[in-house]
């Protein structure tokens, strides 16, 4: 099994954000169409997204003096989901697994099953990233569209915290707040975006 490497993550929100560089300057190493769903708990800020047919869930380990975070991923698994999956997916919501019937769970039934709880909120977001290397660090530009409007989000990740703040200054963005999906989707969801 490939070892977890967590990683240490700046991020903001936006309409429409300034970057001070152009990014096309730089090795782009992918470009991304993609469309996902966020499962998102108003008891605990982890990051559960449903994206090709998997449940994949980042966990925060840590929030470091500079405000950088450091997420881990924890569980990446295929839809139908077995009950263990699923029970672990509610652990991390910290809710009670309610009662189910069979064996396993399908992608439809657990965002039925996430509709129906007042303590979860289901957003569908259709992404297009584009993701660069700036001075070693991955940096990624993306446009969202979440409850009928766009929004921009940039990001700088890395193991190393220094190669974050340094590729963050870089673009110009280290004055503006550090917004994870999470917070970031919350904000949309309730207006406050």
């Amino acid at each position: 099994m490939e070892k977890i490497i967590p990683r240490w993550e700046w991020r903001t929100f936006a309409e429409s954000i300034d970057i001070a560089v152009d990014l096309d300057q730089y090795k782009q190493d992918r470009q991304v169409e993609s469309a996902e769903t966020y499962i998102l708990s108003t008891v605990v800020d982890e990051n559960p997204k449903v994206r090709d047919g998997k449940m994949d869930v980042k966990s925060l380990q840590q929030v470091n003096e500079d405000g950088l975070e450091q997420w881990k991923p924890i569980l990446k698994v295929s839809f139908p989901l077995t009950l263990e999956q699923t029970a672990e997916v509610f652990q991390v919501f910290r809710l009670s697994l309610p009662k189910l019937k069979g064996d396993g769970i399908s992608y439809e039934d657990f965002i039925e099953l996430a509709k129906s709880n007042p303590r979860l909120m289901v957003i569908d977001v259709v992404k297009s990233r584009k993701l660069y290397t700036v001075d070693d660090c991955i940096v990624e530009n993306a446009f969202l569209k979440v409850d009928g409007k766009t929004f921009q989000t940039v990001a700088a990740e890395d193991p190393d915290t220094e190669k974050v703040k340094w590729a963050v200054k870089k673009l110009g963005l280290w004055n503006m707040e550090n917004i994870n999906y999470v917070k970031g989707l919350k904000r949309i969801r309730s207006n406050e975006m």
